[in-house]
């Protein structure tokens, strides 16, 4: 890169290394800060994951047992019949000028079937699933909000990169070259001086 050996321009270089110096400082510490919450976010996603997949796992051989002997419409129609009401009033958090995703819900309870078949452990079934909702809300937040952190991370880990391998060290070059030419420049002012004095005397 072409400068212009002046002592402006070796100001303005100066003053630049020094903001980019400070912006990835900060840019370091928020991805630092946004890569601790994302570890302990994918924590707690892996353990609400597990809960649900063996939850579901033991719903699956629970809810064949119970509705063994039953109509498939009949069954179809009893837990049609039992809605689940859910209120739910999605929110946006702030995270270090991230935006997350975070939900406040209500689960009411089911209304009462006017079905004709049941039997306890189906009841059972019906109450187990609806008590999995819940988890599935959480999930659903938990994983997409490591979807934005991870995306968020990736864009500053470009952006520190880029200032502490290339922005920098080109600032950091385009300083040291304006130095030596300065230098080069007094030298030469210097020996002129010497020499003229020299003639004169």
């Amino acid at each position: 890169m072409s400068v212009t050996p002046t002592r402006m321009e070796l100001a303005k270089f100066k003053k630049r290394l020094r903001a980019s110096q400070e912006a990835h400082k900060l840019l370091k510490d928020k991805q630092d800060e946004l890569m601790r919450r994302f570890i302990a976010l994918s924590r707690e996603t892996s353990r609400i994951r597990r809960h649900v997949d063996a939850s579901l796992k033991a719903f699956s051989a629970q809810a064949g047992l119970s509705v063994a002997g039953f109509p498939y419409h009949m069954v179809e129609n009893l837990f049609l019949v039992k809605e689940t009401l859910v209120s739910a009033d999605i929110k946006q958090k702030n995270w270090m000028g991230v935006p997350i995703v975070d939900i406040e819900y209500e689960v009411q309870a089911a209304k009462p079937s006017s079905a004709l078949i049941s039997s306890p452990l189906l009841s059972k079934t019906g109450r187990d699933m609806r008590s999995l909702l819940p988890y599935l809300l959480r999930l659903t937040v938990a994983e997409k909000n490591c979807h934005i952190l991870s995306q968020e991370i990736e864009a500053l880990r470009r952006r520190v990169n880029a200032l502490e391998h290339m922005i920098i060290p080109d600032l950091m070059e385009n300083i040291k070259t304006i130095q030596l030419k300065l230098g080069d420049m007094e030298r030469d002012t210097i020996t002129r001086l010497i020499k003229f004095k020299a003639l004169k005397g």
